[in-house]
């Protein structure tokens, strides 16, 4: 109980033998905890420091003395002032962190579910994403797992725009009617082979060719944005 008051281990020890021996020179207070006669000494002038101790000479001999039991209340009342004082510091350095660019990668079948189960959880109900560079790869690599999205697209109401590569309207008409959301396609300016979805303030750079595929996840709100910013001026020049 004490160590969850501040206390070390060693200081508990040390003040609970004076609370149990009254004034006491530094001798018997060794006797009884065991400890070091160096390591006592540094104790007993560090529980001086939180007021939990006190000292004086008699005879040329120094005496230490415990602190009634009733001062951890002003410790507490110390600490609980001084938590006051750096918290909104301490909540400032959180916020600047979440600010902060983030860069993840995950690789395989089941580090891109991990990627897109995640995208789904932080959408939540009415969400919306955009992706642009779309070839179809997606359905070919995860399986299964593309339609259990696009289902879960539906239940959550996630809204989409979506650039598919040109060459999607030809070789792969069927994934266009699989696929939920808005769609447009890539003039050939545009095209690109790297698939890359953009939410609130996320990136992810899904790299469909790599052996193994990987997603590169990048958390920041400025690039995002940029990022966004670069999907309007697709989708305002990408065809129906």
């Amino acid at each position: 109980m004490l160590k969850d008051l501040g206390l070390t281990d060693s200081e508990a020890v040390i003040y609970i033998a004076l609370l149990e021996q009254g004034s006491s020179l530094v001798g018997p207070i060794i006797k009884k905890t065991g400890l070091h006669r160096a390591t006592t000494y540094q104790i007993l002038e560090r529980l001086k420091e939180k007021g939990l101790v006190s000292s004086i000479i008699i005879e040329k001999k120094q005496h230490f003395a415990a602190a009634s039991p009733e001062e951890f209340m002003t410790l507490l009342k110390e600490r609980e002032e001084r938590l006051k004082e750096i918290l909104p510091k301490l909540l400032l350095k959180q916020s600047l962190a979440k600010e902060q660019q983030h860069i993840m990668i995950y690789s395989g079948v089941k580090g891109l579910r991990t990627v897109f189960d995640q995208l789904l959880e932080e959408l939540g109900i009415d969400g919306a994403y955009y992706d642009f560079g779309v070839s179809g790869i997606f359905k070919e690599i995860m399986g299964s797992y593309f339609y259990i999205w696009q289902k879960q697209k539906k239940i959550q109401k996630i809204h989409s725009k979506v650039i598919f590569n040109k060459s999607v309207r030809t070789q792969n008409p069927t994934l266009l009617k699989e696929y939920v959301g808005e769609y447009r396609f890539h003039t050939e300016e545009f095209i690109s082979l790297t698939d890359t979805f953009i939410y609130n303030d996320t990136v992810i750079l899904c790299i469909w060719t790599a052996k193994p595929p990987i997603a590169i996840v990048i958390k920041n709100k400025d690039n995002a944005q940029s990022y966004l910013n670069q999907f309007k001026l697709m989708w305002k020049n990408s065809k129906k």
